[in-house]
């Protein structure tokens, strides 16, 4: 869920930079992260989606979820070892934490799931609007 101004700010600092080369190798490796955790949020919202609409169950979702959960922690380690050039850690950072907050949304929907408990349900919220 990496906001779209950050993406537009990195490819007009590839254009204009006189490290392109480095720049560009950084930029791939980005928005092939970034491509990756759009199709790994879409793919499991589809799932929430089909939960919402009564097709799934609770135990159903929670091992969806299950599921899932790996392939952010894989997603956030790739994120993790990308080299980045001096003065855009930013970026990475921020990407991290939005993969981060995903994650734990999606935790802590599961223990919803499991348990009905409604601060679960809010912490799950909370931590999705953070992604």
């Amino acid at each position: 869920m990496i906001s779209a101004v950050v993406i537009i700010s990195l490819s007009l600092v590839i254009f204009f930079s006189p490290f392109k080369s480095n720049m560009q190798i950084f930029s791939e490796s980005f928005n092939v992260l970034v491509s990756k955790s759009q199709d790994l949020t879409k793919q499991y919202q589809e799932e929430v989606g089909k939960w919402n609409m009564k097709k799934l169950d609770n135990l159903t979702m929670v091992t969806i979820t299950d599921k899932y959960l790996p392939h952010f922690a894989k997603l956030e380690n790739e994120a993790r070892n990308l080299t980045v050039p001096n003065g855009y850690e930013n970026i990475k950072d921020s990407f991290i934490r939005s993969i981060e907050s995903e994650a734990a949304s999606y935790d802590h929907f599961k223990k919803y799931l499991l348990t009905g408990n409604r601060t679960e349900d809010q912490l799950s919220i909370d931590n999705l609007s953070l992604a």
